[in-house]
C-alpha cells in the first residue's frame, strides 16, 4: 500500500524542515526552502547531517548508517524529523503535506502524514523519491553487483504500476525457502517444486519490469553522458577509445534458457553450494569500454562522471512519467573538478528537481550553477544552522 500525495505531474517540494536530536543537530529548523539549497560548513559541522535528515524523512533511515543508535544525538532516546511539502508549481487544489518521522533507540518507527499514523513505514515509500550523490555513490561502478541491482530497482520500484513492490517480497520469500531446503543436502526434488514455481512466476515478472525500465534508463544515460562528455576537454586518446556501453544481465543465461529451465539445469550445483545461483537476485548492470569492464580502464574522474550520469538518468526516466526527485548531493567538489560540477548542475536544472547540496567552502558551490532557479544558502557551524546571503 502506498500513500498517494499530490497528483501525477505535480511535484512535491520540501518547503520546511525541522530536525531534532539528529547527530549534532539538536534542534534545527530550515524554512522557505527553494529549488536549489546550498549548505556549507567545515567537516563535522553538521551539513551532511541535514542531508541525512531529509533522507530519513523520505525513507525513515539515514544513507550513511542503518544503526540508529549512532544517528540519535548523544544522551537522547529518539530523533524526530518533520517536513512540510508543497506542490510545485503551486496549485490551489493540492494542499501542503506534513510528514513526521520518529526513530527511537528501542521500539518501532513512528510515521505520520498530515497527523495520521501510518501502519507501516513502508507506506511512506514513493512519496518523496530521493537520489543521493556522495562518495559512496561511486561504488556503483566498482562495487558488487548488489549495488547496481539496488540502483536499478530504485527506479523500477518508483515506476507506477510496475508491480515490483508486490513481486519482490514474494520472490525473496520463495528464494529463502528454496535456499533453506538446499542447505539440507540430498532432498526430494518435489519439496522444491512449489518454491521453484513461485520463483519462476515472480522472477519473470521482476525481470520484465527491470527490462522495460532499463530500456528507458540506458537511452537517458546515453544522452546525459554524451552531453557531459561533449562539454569536457577530452584528449585524442579518449576520443579514439571504444565507446562506453551499458547492458543488463538477467541473472541467468536468458538468451539460452528460461528461468525454470535454468533452475532445473543447475539443481545439482545448487544442492552442492546450498544456494540458488539462477534468478533476478543475480542480475547486474554491465558497463564496458570495448571488451573491458569500465571500472578497470576509466580514470577516477571518468568513473565519477559515469556515476553522476547514471543517477541523473534515473531521475530523467521518472520525470518523464510525472515523478520528481529530490537530490541530496554531499561535497561534490571533493570528487569532481569545477567544470564537471558545473555540468552536473546544468543537468539538474534541466531535470526540474529540488536540490540540497553541501560543501566545505561556500565557493565550492557557485550561485551561477542554479541557472535562474530559486536559490537559498545556509551555513552550518557546531550544529547550528543560519541563513546567509
Amino acid at each position: 500500500m502506498f500513500v498517494v500525495l499530490g497528483v501525477l505531474g505535480v511535484a512535491l517540494q520540501l518547503e520546511k524542515l525541522s530536525i531534532h536530536n539528529f547527530r549534532n543537530l539538536r534542534q534545527v529548523s530550515l524554512g522557505d526552502l527553494r529549488e536549489f539549497n546550498f549548505i556549507h560548513g567545515i567537516n563535522g559541522s553538521g551539513k551532511t547531517s541535514i542531508l541525512e535528515a531529509i533522507h530519513t524523512l523520505a525513507l525513515t533511515r539515514s544513507f550513511r548508517s542503518r544503526k540508529i543508535d549512532g544517528v540519535i544525538s548523544y544522551g537522547c532516546e529518539d530523533l524526530i524529523v518533520r517536513g512540510e511539502l508543497s506542490p510545485s508549481p503551486a496549485t490551489t487544489n493540492t494542499p501542503n503535506t506534513i510528514i513526521g518521522v520518529r526513530r527511537p533507540k528501542k521500539g518501532a518507527v513512528l510515521v505520520k502524514v498530515n497527523g495520521e499514523k501510518l501502519l507501516t513505514a513502508g507506506q511512506l515509500a514513493g512519496v518523496m523519491p530521493v537520489q543521493v550523490i556522495n562518495p559512496a555513490s561511486f561504488e556503483l561502478l566498482e562495487g558488487s553487483p548488489s549495488v547496481r541491482r539496488q540502483y536499478l530497482d530504485w527506479g523500477v520500484f518508483h515506476v507506477k504500476h510496475s508491480g515490483f513492490f508486490e513481486y519482490w517480497p514474494r520472490y525473496r520469500k520463495a528464494l529463502q525457502q528454496r535456499n533453506s531446503l538446499l542447505r539440507r543436502g540430498n532432498i526430494d526434488a518435489s519439496l522444491l517444486a512449489p518454491w521453484d514455481r513461485e520463483l519462476e512466476a515472480m522472477g519473470v515478472l521482476i525481470h520484465e519490469a527491470r527490462l522495460k525500465h532499463f530500456a528507458l534508463l540506458s537511452s537517458a544515460f546515453d544522452l546525459i553522458y554524451g552531453r557531459l562528455l561533449s562539454a569536457l576537454d577530452v584528449g585524442q586518446d579518449q576520443k579514439d577509445a571504444p565507446p562506453l556501453t551499458i547492458a543488463m544481465t538477467a541473472g541467468w543465461k536468458d538468451e539460452e534458457l528460461s528461468l525454470a529451465e535454468s533452475l532445473q539445469k543447475n539443481l545439482a550445483s545448487d544442492l552442492r553450494s546450498g544456494f540458488t545461483k539462477s534468478g533476478p537476485h543475480r542480475a547486474d548492470i554491465d558497463l564496458r569500454v570495448g571488451r573491458n569492464a569500465a571500472g578497470d580502464v576509466l580514470s577516477r574522474g571518468q568513473i565519477k562522471t559515469v556515476v553522476c550520469a547514471l543517477k541523473l538518468a534515473q531521475s530523467k526516466v521518472l520525470l518523464d512519467q510525472g515523478i520528481s526527485t529530490v537530490f541530496l548531493i554531499d561535497d561534490l567538489a571533493a570528487e569532481l573538478d569545477e567544470r564537471r560540477c558545473e555540468m552536473v548542475f546544468k543537468e539538474l536544472v534541466a531535470l526540474n528537481v529540488q536540490v540540497f547540496a553541501s560543501s566545505v567552502r561556500r565557493t565550492d558551490l557557485n550561485d551561477s550553477w542554479s541557472l535562474g532557479k530559486t536559490l537559498k544558502r545556509f551555513h552550518v557551524e557546531h550544529g547550528q544552522v543560519s541563513e546567509c546571503c
